[in-house]
């Protein structure tokens, strides 16, 4: 849907996505970087930019470009979807940032805007977070933002290729949201905006076993 909802802390930005931020984001793109999702990969930056516009149209999905808050340059893009206020219920996905920033701060800076809103202004009961079963980094990424794995959908959907693929689904649920939203800030707070240190600088290093 339309909005002029903006989100800011740690470093980033979250503004209104616009298919005029097809352009930039467009550079991101390569078969690598776009697997495992759900659209077909565009190949154009006119391509991307429909999916932008298809986004905006949807009245249930509200999307979001992550900028770099001092500098306002493109990071990549993010949206809540399927949002549902009579069942308390939404989803976060439509994700994906240039590979610069992977591995930096700057998805799980995102997500706690993204949590943050979800719970504290829409009053949401659940979030819900969906990838490829075979995109083990995103499942990671998912579970160490504190969401719970639910299950694998089996023969969920089609690939852009045309075979069938399995979706693992995630969650956070209202009242884990505390613990949640505790941990997100404690990992985010060498990252708050105290001097002028780029959005996308790395995270420490994190043991094999953290959540």
């Amino acid at each position: 849907m339309q909005h002029d909802l903006a989100l800011t802390r740690h470093g980033i930005s979250l503004v209104p996505l616009s298919p005029d931020h097809a352009g930039p984001l467009f550079d991101f793109v390569d078969p690598g970087l776009w697997s495992g999702m759900a659209a077909e990969q565009p190949l154009s930056a006119s391509e991307l930019a429909e999916l932008f516009a298809a986004r905006l149209a949807d009245p249930d999905t509200i999307p979001f470009a992550v900028v770099e808050q001092r500098t306002g340059a493109l990071l990549g893009t993010t949206s809540l979807y399927e949002y549902s206020p009579r069942q308390q219920r939404l989803e976060i996905g439509g994700t994906f940032y240039g590979r610069p920033f992977w591995g930096s701060h700057v998805n799980p800076a995102a997500k706690q805007l993204l949590l943050a809103y979800s719970f504290d202004e829409l009053a949401v009961h659940r979030v819900a977070f969906r990838c490829d079963a075979r995109n083990t980094r995103s499942a990671s990424a998912i579970q160490r933002l504190g969401a719970s794995y639910e299950g694998t959908l089996r023969g969920h959907r089609f690939a852009p290729d045309g075979t069938r693929c399995d979706t693992a689904v995630f969650s956070i649920l209202h009242e884990e949201w505390p613990r949640v939203r505790e941990a997100l800030l404690r990992r985010l707070a060498p990252f708050e905006m105290s001097d002028n240190r780029c959005a996308y600088i790395a995270e420490p290093v994190q043991p094999e076993h953290a959540a």
